[in-house]
């Protein structure tokens, strides 16, 4: 319970006099409410708007103008006093800041205890190159431990260290490789949202006959999009831009329209190939441009900001003529958004990379001490002659003599339980791995062992799904904003500005799991009750952008053949069917009827 500062006050009151547009008018600018030598630590209540106000001097000497009422119980705030920075209500005690904020509520004082706080997490930020050291097994931090043993030989005086047996997993990269698909490798999913209202009348339905219905030149332009689409090769940048967003945390995707060639381009930028993509925010969050820091083939550092209309050009000063070091140059851009897009996430193996390091650290030292101690040692129990074997300097020989009363005993070989265990530890840790990275680690040997089938391996990958669908929905955003410029720059392409922007179009991505295509037909099939046919249309596997104008040509040729089939039939001469020698057919004058009764 705050009360109303200031900046809020100008709200026409239900019971003012002023006519509501002369009010509307009046309240944009500022009027004297009092003299300064007349403002005291005495609340007093002033007129403006017929807005009553309460205007006191605070002990600092600060001038505070608030609403003349108590937000408990509408009691007027001039009828209490100040103390301190806070003006306080007579009626129950309440007390405001100078900022409106109510800190004491005496009958229920633990109230204003609480305040909204910010989060006292701090991040450390860390550099891109981690993520492209981590993705490269040959870069791993295993390999530049130096706590793991590492293997010696010593040739005359010299000791030559062997350091090519780290040995490193290419965890990330698979995990990496599986996101991906999850998320790109299905053809993305557009649906058409606008709504069209039929417009009645007989000009309209005139108009509808000879140049076809609004509803039909809309699914014909949403028909041409999604050809464009596939003939620009829009799939692939969306399988690039993901890719890259998952392995290098960020990503841009910059549309270019080029008026000399006619020509729409799209890019692909990320951190692995030079490119450092910047968002730029205004202070209430809300993204107002978007840059790109490289540098160029002269080896000269560039800036390219895109806004709304214009791009912004940042070339590094070699000449000196300017005084911040940066020529500017600018362009209009031709679209009407910001043409570079920004997705910013997790790499895919983020919350498994702990564990990735911790595998790699146990297998080399478990590689190092069985490359270093054979099988470590070799337990015998029983009755041992030393001129039957032999062992190399290597291993450990335990020979536990026998004290059972029985006599000699033949000597038996004890297995040493450390490999085993350090192998059972691997295999724990490459099982959370799988868990954390909601990566399934799906092996031939899997499925012959456990029998499972494909329904075992699909539960086997709920995580991967799971995860996969929430991804999908977090790039929806990304997505609408790809079609949204994919329609601008087609419809430059064609001549017209506006051919395909007023059309409403929605872009998913559409997580793929295992499903072959003839489960999908089948259940299309199944669903087929209550779907219509164009929504079994965009979902079937193998149809073709414009499958629902070859399904209406189709069927307009059907009734044509049809039509022309029943006309043939009807001028057949009778005489001549008759001559087919057909019994079904007679001649009607010797058409005869024989009966049983």
């Amino acid at each position: 319970m705050n009360a109303i500062p200031v900046t809020q006050l100008l709200n026409k009151p239900c019971y003012s006099q002023f006519d509501s547009d002369d009010w509307d008018i009046l309240a944009q600018h500022w009027y004297p409410v009092a003299r300064i030598e007349d403002v005291s630590s005495t609340p007093q209540q002033v007129m403006l708007l017929d807005v009553k106000l309460a205007l006191y001097k605070t002990e600092s000497g600060l001038i505070r103008l608030v609403r003349d009422i108590c937000p408990h119980r509408g009691v007027p705030l001039t009828k209490g006093w100040v103390e301190g920075e806070e003006i306080i209500c007579p009626y129950h005690g309440l007390r405001y800041n100078s900022e409106g904020k109510c800190t004491l509520i005496p009958a229920q004082p633990e109230l204003t205890k609480s305040q909204a706080e910010f989060s006292n997490i701090k991040m450390n930020p860390i550099s891109q190159d981690i993520y492209l050291q981590e993705y490269d097994p040959s870069m791993h931090r295993i390999k530049y431990n130096r706590s793991i043993p590492h293997i010696a030989v010593k040739v005359g005086n010299d000791v030559i260290n062997i350091d090519d047996m780290t040995m490193t997993a290419a965890y990330q990269k698979n995990i990496h490789a599986n996101h991906v698909q999850h998320l790109a490798i299905q053809p993305m999913d557009f649906t058409l949202c606008n709504s069209i209202t039929p417009k009645k009348g007989i000009l309209n339905k005139i108009k509808e006959a000879f140049i076809g219905s609004e509803i039909d030149d809309m699914n014909k332009r949403f028909n041409e999009v999604k050809q464009q689409w596939i003939l620009k090769n829009m799939e692939n940048i969306k399988y690039e831009v993901i890719s890259k967003q998952q392995k290098c945390a960020d990503v841009g995707l910059l549309y270019v329209y080029d008026k000399s060639s006619n020509k729409l381009t799209c890019k692909v930028l990320s951190y692995d190939d030079g490119y450092i993509v910047i968002p730029n925010y205004d202070e209430y969050g809300e993204k107002i441009a978007c840059s790109i820091y490289y540098q160029d083939d002269s080896g000269n550092k560039v800036i390219d900001t895109y806004d709304d209309t214009n791009h912004y050009r940042f070339t590094e000063d070699q000449d000196g003529i300017s005084d911040s070091g940066w020529v500017m140059t600018k362009e209009i851009h031709g679209f009407s958004r910001c043409p570079l897009l920004y997705k910013r996430g997790k790499v895919a193996w983020e919350y498994a990379e702990s564990t990735i390091e911790m595998w790699e650290l146990m297998t080399n030292i478990n590689a190092v001490a069985l490359k270093r101690f054979g099988t470590f040692g070799l337990v015998i129990t029983g009755e041992l002659d030393s001129n039957s074997f032999q062992k190399d300097a290597s291993t450990l020989v335990i020979n536990l003599h026998s004290d059972t009363g029985a006599g000699k005993q033949d000597a038996k070989t004890i297995q040493f339980p450390e490999p085993q265990k350090m192998i059972e530890y691997l295999d724990y840790l490459e099982t959370k791995i799988s868990i954390f990275s909601s990566v399934s680690f799906i092996t031939p040997n899997d499925i012959k062992n456990t029998g499972s089938g494909g329904n075992g391996i699909y539960l086997a990958m709920k995580n991967d799904l799971a995860l996969a669908t929430q991804s999908a929905a977090e790039w929806s955003g990304f997505t609408n904003d790809m079609i949204a410029l994919f329609q601008e720059g087609i419809s430059l392409e064609s001549g017209v500005t506006n051919r395909y922007t007023d059309l409403n179009i929605s872009a998913k991505l559409h997580p793929w799991f295992m499903e072959s295509d003839t489960t999908k037909i089948s259940n299309l099939a199944i669903e087929s009750k209550w779907l219509s046919k164009q929504s079994i249309i965009e979902k079937s596997p193998d149809a073709a952008p414009d499958e629902m104008e070859r399904i209406e040509r189709e069927l307009g040729q059907m009734l044509q053949d049809n039509s022309n089939a029943n006309k043939d039939t009807s001028t057949i001469p009778i005489e001549n069917a008759v001559r087919n020698n057909d019994p079904a057919i007679q001649d009607p004058t010797n058409k005869k009827t024989n009966s049983n009764t």
